[in-house]
């Protein structure tokens, strides 16, 4: 068994997403089903920047606690606890903490070029 821990306060600042983030370790030895992931947090009363995932990745968030709206190719929802999302490829997407409490969710993303993860 391989474990790896982190607490929120690990998670550090990622301009480029206007959120704090800390990418998921790669398991030695394992047969990992995605090319990438990461713990994100979307503060309160932050949105996340829209982007394209590069390369044509999928990506799924899996939103852990808080809730906030989502937006992919313009259709927006609101997610919470317990949701899971499916963001295509070439679609842009994000994520807008209008609570008190962060958005907490992970992300997983694949299919993208070969080694950008």
């Amino acid at each position: 068994m391989h474990v790896h821990s982190w607490e929120s306060s690990d998670l550090k600042f990622e301009p480029d997403y206007n959120v704090k983030a800390q990418r998921l370790p790669r398991f030695d030895g394992a047969d990992e089903p995605y090319e990438g992931g990461a713990w994100v947090i979307v503060p309160p009363h932050t949105t996340m920047s829209e982007h394209v995932n590069p390369d044509g990745e999928s990506e799924l968030f899996y939103i852990v606690s808080g809730s906030g709206e989502l937006e992919v190719a313009g259709e927006r929802r609101r997610v919470k606890f317990g949701d899971s999302v499916f963001i295509p490829p070439h679609e842009k997407h994000l994520l807008v903490n209008d609570g008190d409490e962060p958005v907490v969710f992970l992300s997983l993303w694949w299919g993208g070029k070969p080694g950008i993860a």
